[in-house]
């Protein structure tokens, strides 16, 4: 009797919701999912295609010059004829082109194929990707673009989602099940009508809560603010949460898709898995310090070994450190190195694919995202093209190994020209098999053929020369110094002789610790631009490591003749003259360097060291204390205030800045030999009291 009443109440639940949710259809009742992202909102919202009116009269749509930064500039008619087929390419930046543009993205290449095979209808191929733009900010896009006509989307999406993790993580403080519970009610009419009852009564509580989750108009990455990856950390529960808001994304872009009765359509994105190393790796939490010893020693006698060339002594003492601590990304990214050295391939790939998913800067889409685009697809009946299984097949026929790397990739996730070309035409073949388009008698191979080298021969060398100068100077951001001086190389070679190339292929190979090739390259910029500003000062660093002091300090001084306020070149001439030996003019150029920049860190903590040397203790303590304000991780700082209370009998003040020092960079030589003496100078005075 139980059981018939709960399955009688479920039905009456199911009848009475069901005809409420027919009721508000009728009624014209949105679902909230098609309206808006039920989670975060946005400040503004300037349109990314706006009106202009042709000297015909013909109206047209253009891209605003507002998003020009981040999009492709297109334009199409705002009125769509009959015999015009109107296809929007989303997505981040893979979609944009990049590092190439428009022409010679696969939206182009669809267009190209699309215009040559069936020419007698106009075929609108509208690149909407837009740089750094995760799946949130696309599905915003899709419901500007859901008004203009769309016949199909192709979406292209998965790897910003951790761009704006900044001003994203206000948003997940709720737990998993409320994001997807929430995700699921919105897409029901009568959510949507309660939402508005709730709002007459309380105005609005679901937009107060977008508003404390809002997002700026335009991307405002995490990588504009920071210095390299440091601000990212280890945080697997919001990681979880972004992958659960990306899969509600998709559906929405689904349902906002078949709100206008428009197709749509996913492609799973890829990426480069050998030759880009994981942005910033973190050992595991709760790792004690003993433990964390016992690894850095064999991770750096296996890479010793590696780079001596024994492998399988290398690959035995990395498995060892993995026992430890399996979460180090760079542990697996060089097991991977060392296997697929060795010809394992397989095994290769699956340990670069792992360090991908523990790399702290997630960049590329992780596996979980990857098999939410195949889950959403299929739970949605989207159409989905693999492009990882597509870039498979390529590497297996032309290189015998299918470890996805710099053969077809330009770096962590955009692929070269023929990896837009391949993804092209899938997606042209996908809509051939679904008759979209229905190619006339006269398209052949070798009119394919022909099609493919008029849009090789479109682009412009100097477009991506450009784009690769930019790609080295993002890759320099993130430490990648090995990757941005092949990205600086191609742009040399592209765009011949350039001060600025010559001096960025300095500087990365200064970073790689190359010095003769940095000197090399820095001579050539200043041979082209003696007058570039820091440019002497950056020599002079090469040549400091060359040995060639002389020579260093005499770029110094021609620095200083260029800007005589230049905090780095005073602080770099002055560390040359303490090492010389005149401490008397080197304290002066490190006082010049922090009067011009008071927080330079190397200035004031070599100060600090050399007024120690000079017992004045008061003064050196201010300048390691000023060190320590500027950044409180600085391990030097409290070594050298540890020093100083060492020097001065406070043996249990500098037992607890040598401790930190430990703490901030454990295995520091300095502090554990400060340490030990505190600790022998404290035992020997407790004997003392004892004995006394």
């Amino acid at each position: 009797m139980f059981v018939k009443n709960v399955l009688f109440t479920l039905v009456v639940l199911v009848v009475f919701f069901g005809g409420l949710e027919l009721v508000l259809t009728w009624s014209g009742v949105r679902p909230v999912i098609l309206e808006e992202d039920p989670l975060v909102g946005f400040a503004g919202n300037i349109p990314l295609f706006v009106e202009a009116t042709r000297p015909d009269g013909k109206v047209m749509l253009h891209t605003a010059s507002r998003h020009v930064r981040l999009f492709n500039y297109q334009e199409f008619p705002r009125d769509k004829s009959d015999d015009s087929v109107r296809i929007f390419c989303m997505g981040g930046s893979t979609t944009h082109g990049r590092p190439y543009y428009d022409a010679v993205s696969f939206c182009g290449w669809l267009r190209a194929y699309l215009q040559a095979a069936d020419p007698a209808r106009i075929w609108e191929v509208i690149n909407a990707g837009g740089v750094s733009y995760a799946s949130y900010r696309v599905a915003r896009l899709m419901n500007e673009l859901k008004d203009y006509q769309p016949d199909l989307f192709i979406v292209y999406t998965g790897q910003n989602e951790f761009l704006e993790e900044r001003s994203y993580r206000g948003i997940m403080n709720m737990p998993d099940w409320v994001i997807d519970l929430h995700g699921a009610l919105s897409a029901t009419r009568t959510y949507a009508l309660v939402q508005r009852v709730v709002e007459l009564v309380r105005p609005d509580p679901s937009g107060k809560a977008r508003q404390n989750n809002l997002l700026s108009e335009d991307v405002d990455e995490i990588l504009s603010h920071t210095v390299g990856p440091q601000s990212y950390h280890r945080d697997d529960r919001l990681k979880r949460q972004i992958i659960a808001h990306f899969r509600l994304n998709l559906i929405r872009m689904a349902r906002i898709a078949r709100s206008v009765d428009a197709g749509i359509l996913f492609i799973q994105p890829a990426i480069n898995v050998k030759d880009m190393s994981p942005f910033k790796s973190e050992h595991r939490q709760g790792l004690k310090a003993q433990a964390l010893a016992e690894w850095q020693s064999l991770f750096e006698r296996a890479r010793r070994l590696q780079e001596a060339g024994d492998l399988d002594a290398a690959l035995a003492l990395y498995r060892q450190a993995r026992t430890i601590d399996d979460r180090y990304a760079d542990l697996h990214y060089r097991i991977g190195q060392a296997l697929f050295t060795l010809q394992r391939y397989d095994e290769a790939d699956a340990a670069f694919r792992r360090a991908v998913e523990e790399d702290i800067v997630p960049l590329r889409i992780l596996a979980a995202m990857q098999q939410v685009v195949a889950d959403v697809a299929a739970r949605e009946d989207v159409p989905l093209i693999d492009f990882p299984v597509i870039l498979r097949q390529a590497y297996l026929s032309q290189y015998g190994h299918a470890v996805f790397s710099k053969e077809y990739f330009r770096d962590h996730v955009h692929t070269d020209m023929e990896g837009y070309r391949l993804l092209g035409l899938a997606l042209f073949d996908e809509l051939a098999g679904e008759d979209t388009v229905v190619p006339d008698a006269a398209w052949n191979q070798a009119r394919r053929k022909d099609t493919e080298q008029r849009v090789i021969a479109s682009l412009d060398p100097a477009t991506e020369g450009g784009a690769l100068l930019n790609l080295g100077k993002v890759l320099e951001w993130a430490g990648k110094f090995d990757e941005a001086y092949r990205a600086f190389q191609g742009a040399l070679k592209i765009l011949g002789p350039d001060p600025v190339i010559y001096d960025r292929l300095g500087g990365s190979a200064f970073s790689r610790g190359d010095y003769d090739d940095a000197v090399r390259y820095m001579r050539e910029a200043l041979e082209h631009y003696p007058q570039m500003t820091e440019l002497h000062a950056n020599l002079a660093m090469a040549l400091a490591k060359q040995g060639e002091t002389d020579e260093a300090m005499q770029e110094y001084w021609a620095e200083l003749q260029l800007d005589p306020t230049s905090s780095f070149a005073h602080a770099g001439l002055a560390g040359l003259l303490e090492k010389a030996g005149d401490d008397d003019a080197a304290l002066e150029h490190y006082n010049f360097a922090l009067q011009f920049r008071p927080d330079n860190e190397y200035a004031l903590l070599k100060t600090a060291f050399l007024l120690i040397r000079h017992k004045r203790y008061d003064e050196a303590l201010t300048r390691a204390q000023k060190a320590m304000q500027v950044n409180p991780k600085q391990y030097r700082a409290h070594n050298a205030i540890g020093l100083i209370m060492q020097l001065r009998g406070n043996t249990e003040q500098a037992i607890r800045h040598y401790n930190e020092a430990l703490r901030l960079q454990p295995g520091n030589a300095a502090a554990q030999e400060g340490l030990r003496r505190m600790k022998k100078r404290r035992a020997a005075a407790l004997i003392g009291d004892m004995a006394g």
